[in-house]
């Protein structure tokens, strides 16, 4: 395990080690790669998004329905924090901005934030991007993730160092999902 890593992964387990995985209402589904928060990456000073992609087939039973809240697992305060919903790309890009919330103000730190989306957001076949955009002005670890495995669209970042979307573990060879769930009613 990198130094790095290990220095996320102490400094996120003094924050809280916290689960969310109470159960469900009915009618309601947790959409959701990540097990519990352990760690989180130490992105540089800039500007990050972290990202989950539930694709078309995953969504396939909830055509019609509506994801109505983002939860996310926040550590320390980024400099800006916005919660975003893409609608179909493909299979290594998010497609348009369909939703797109400031944060910051808001975001609760050290635990799970939990955003209501107002209106909905009606499912309707098509891939759904979940991104939680951060920006640092320092190197810090803002937004939590697991000890994995990794998961196929667990773990996707758009640096603003590259402006390109690639996988946490193709950027760094580790193996986590983020903290980031889709509340679908």
């Amino acid at each position: 395990m990198k130094l790095s890593h290990l220095v996320f992964l102490m400094a996120f387990s003094l924050l809280a080690a916290c689960s969310d995985d109470d159960a469900n209402p009915s009618g309601t589904t947790i959409l959701k790669y990540d097990n519990d928060n352990v760690s989180g990456p130490l992105l540089a000073a800039g500007e990050h998004e972290l990202a989950v992609r539930f694709p078309a087939s995953l969504l396939a039973d909830h055509v019609g329905e509506n994801l109505t809240e983002v939860q996310v697992f926040v550590g320390n305060q980024p400099a800006a924090c916005r919660i975003r919903i893409y609608g179909q790309g493909d299979a290594f890009t998010p497609g348009a901005k369909k939703y797109d919330a400031d944060v910051t103000n808001s975001v609760a730190t050290r635990q799970w934030f939990k955003h209501a989306i107002a209106t909905g957001f009606e499912i309707t076949g098509e891939d759904v991007w979940i991104g939680i955009y951060v920006e640092h002005t320092v190197e810090m670890n803002s937004i939590g993730c697991d000890a994995g495995p990794r998961q196929p669209n667990g773990d996707w970042l758009f640096s603003g160092s590259d402006l390109s979307w690639k996988t946490y573990q193709e950027r760094t060879s580790e193996g986590v999902n983020w903290n980031i769930r889709a509340k679908i009613e």
